[in-house]
């Protein structure tokens, strides 16, 4: 992949956190309104995103083979990841190395992944890489729920069945994957408003980072350790393993490309709404260190996307 193009792309989509950032420094809006935007995301933006790409493309007997191999390698990447994360030297019970740990798992694989495809995949494959991506987005949610949470908190008290199975993530997936097995498509007034609703997901979710990073002391992001080490583990590990991991299997270029940039996109919200839910108000260096690590991350990947995308 080009380079410059590629970066362009990046830049147009994180260029939607400069409104964000200057609606907080010009008093505007505050940053207790990160909160509603949060919840739009959330309740809303999410689930249709999540509509959208399982809908985007028709269902084949192909497309679910690879569906499945996309999970199995997507689940496989993240573990390793995850299990890394376990290994790194230091105090297991630290809260900060641990929530680090989790940062370098979790990516932003529906927000900025989708548009990311959309934007650098060719038009024909673009549908059917989209549909992965909606795959990969239900591995991170389970793994999230699950080992995430247990990595984050170090408590198995706080994995619930209920929040697994019944979170917004899932129920879209409960809902739109039987209409994607049975080929059904939305009516077309319904689908254009699920699809300008999840759409809505990128700038939404940029005007509140810019947001966030304005109400963020630069000078704490910057400084924190382990919000440089998770942007280490995600930003270049994950995707490099990915890359390892495709050039030894005989998968479809577009696969491999799907794959190798979902592993690319930067830390997922997830780590800092678990982070402020789950973790004791004890605890506010881990808080800060899972905001730290998302905004790091989505600052460093403008680089690291384009420098890696080029190994294609």
């Amino acid at each position: 992949m080009n380079v410059l193009d590629t970066a362009i792309r990046v830049l147009s989509m994180m260029a939607y956190a400069i409104p964000g950032f200057l609606f907080v420094k010009t008093k505007t809006l505050s940053p207790a309104q990160i909160a509603p935007f949060s919840k739009v995301l959330v309740y809303l933006c999410q689930p249709c995103l999540e509509v959208y790409a399982f809908l985007s493309t028709d269902c084949t007997p192909a497309l679910l083979t690879q569906m499945g191999w996309f999970f199995l390698l997507c689940t496989g990447v993240q573990l390793v990841v995850l299990g890394v994360a376990c290994l790194l030297p230091g105090d297991r019970r630290e809260t900060c190395r641990r929530v680090s740990g989790a940062a370098m798992v979790f990516g932003n694989v529906g927000f900025i992944g989708i548009p990311l495809l959309e934007a650098l995949l060719p038009p024909e494959v673009a549908p059917d890489a989209v549909a992965l991506s909606a795959v990969f987005a239900l591995s991170m949610n389970l793994l999230a729920w699950t080992a995430g949470l247990f990595l984050m908190t170090g408590e198995k008290k706080h994995i619930r069945m209920k929040g697994l199975l019944l979170n917004p993530a899932m129920l879209a997936f409960y809902l739109a994957f039987p209409l994607f097995l049975m080929g059904v498509k939305l009516p077309e007034a319904l689908d254009t408003t699920v699809s300008l609703a999840g759409k809505m997901s990128t700038p939404l979710c940029m005007i509140a980072l810019g947001m966030r990073l304005a109400a963020t002391p630069f000078r704490r992001i910057v400084t924190d350790k382990f919000a440089w080490l998770s942007c280490l583990g995600k930003l270049v590990f994950m995707p490099l393993l990915a890359l390892v991991c495709l050039k030894l299997l005989p998968f479809e270029p577009y696969f491999n490309a799907t794959l190798f940039l979902l592993c690319c996109c930067p830390t997922a919200a997830v780590v800092q709404n678990f982070s402020e839910i789950y973790l004791p108000e004890s605890q506010t260096a881990g808080k800060h260190t899972a905001a730290d690590a998302i905004l790091l991350s989505n600052l460093l990947c403008m680089l690291s996307i384009p420098l890696l995308a080029a190994l294609l």
